[in-house]
């Protein structure tokens, strides 16, 4: 019996906004992990398999476009979809970019509503029973 609750991997540098984003969807009964650079992203979604990934775009060592790239030459996470959440400035270019991506679902501002966000993961991932 593996655990009841979905699995969210939050991958982003910025402490404040993952905090923020990791408490809220505690709250509605995820399991959240953490990772603070792109690099140890890449490891924790190999070990962990999430439902669900939110990256940022701009981090240290890895960026967002790279973790999305090797997330999908890996077998064990190629179907895990990832909303991509930038807290740059919003890039029209850069969202068609990572929206060429197969496993990237959504490309966003990390000025989003937190309760839209929340549609968007619940879109993705069906709540386990």
């Amino acid at each position: 019996m593996g655990p009841k609750t979905n699995l969210m991997l939050i991958v982003d540098d910025n402490v404040e906004f993952r905090t923020m984003v990791s408490d809220y969807f505690t709250d509605l009964g995820f399991t959240v992990e953490i990772a603070g650079d792109g690099r140890e992203g890449l490891l924790k979604a190999k070990a962990i398999r999430p439902d669900i990934i939110l990256c940022d775009v701009m981090m240290p060592d890895i960026g967002g476009i790279e973790v999305l790239r090797n997330l999908q030459t890996d077998d064990d996470t190629r179907d895990i979809p990832v909303l991509v959440i930038t807290g740059s400035f919003f890039d029209k270019n850069m969202s068609e970019l990572f929206r060429q991506e197969s496993n990237c679902r959504e490309f966003m501002s990390k000025t989003v509503e937190l309760s839209y966000l929340q549609k968007k993961v619940e879109a993705l991932v069906p709540k386990k029973p």
